[in-house]
């Protein structure tokens, strides 16, 4: 029976990575499969998804207004039409950036077409606020899975700290595409001592 997992963690836990390498191990062994992420992240391109590590691979581009199960279900009939395998997993990148109803779509497309769907993603954003995407993996996926990191104290990383010039930033806009140079994983007592510092100066 087909499952929906997520896959979660912290900036710089090779969550890109992971997926990229379960790709790979599918191509070796012929099975056939999808790569799709959020148009949202373009750093490496629209239909890329890139490792910090150098490895890449193309991928199926989904928009804010996209219905998944939509695009699959035609995916599929083309497919079968081409004489070819439909695909058995779904691998998504960055699933925070997807909807409520995009997640919602993915769990209909496990149920009704046993393909097994694996998202990686974020848990929470800069202020340790919930994305939508994850929120809703959390409430329904059938098995969920941490990736772990180290804040720099030693500590188990849990927050994705947004940095400005060095500066710890506390608010803004909940998505701000970046990389190693805006975003720096922390435990939750590093967290709290550069925010109460900032709220002190």
């Amino acid at each position: 029976m087909a499952k929906l997992y997520f896959i979660y963690g912290c900036m710089g836990c090779s969550k890109s990575a992971q997926l990229l390498m379960k790709s790979h191990s599918f191509d070796e062994r012929n099975i056939s499969h999808i790569c799709i992420k959020p148009t949202i992240d373009d750093r490496d391109g629209i239909d890329i998804i890139k490792s910090r590590i150098g490895i890449q691979k193309e991928c199926l581009s989904i928009d804010i207004n996209d219905n998944i199960y939509e695009l699959i279900t035609k995916f599929i009939k083309k497919t079968i039409f081409e004489c070819l395998e439909p695909p058995k997993w779904i691998l998504v990148d960055e699933a925070q950036f997807l909807t409520k109803k995009q997640v919602d779509n993915l769990s209909k497309i496990v149920d009704e077409y046993d393909i097994n769907v694996i998202c990686y993603g974020l848990r929470t954003d800069f202020t340790t606020n919930s994305f939508e995407g994850s929120k809703r993996l959390f409430e329904i996926a059938d098995n969920i899975e941490e990736m772990k990191i180290s804040c720099s104290c030693g500590n188990k990383a849990i927050v994705n700290a947004r940095f400005d010039d060095g500066e710890l930033v506390l608010d803004g806009k909940q998505i701000v595409i970046g990389g190693d140079e805006m975003y720096i994983p922390l435990c939750r007592k590093c967290f709290n001592k550069l925010k109460n510092k900032c709220k002190t100066t």
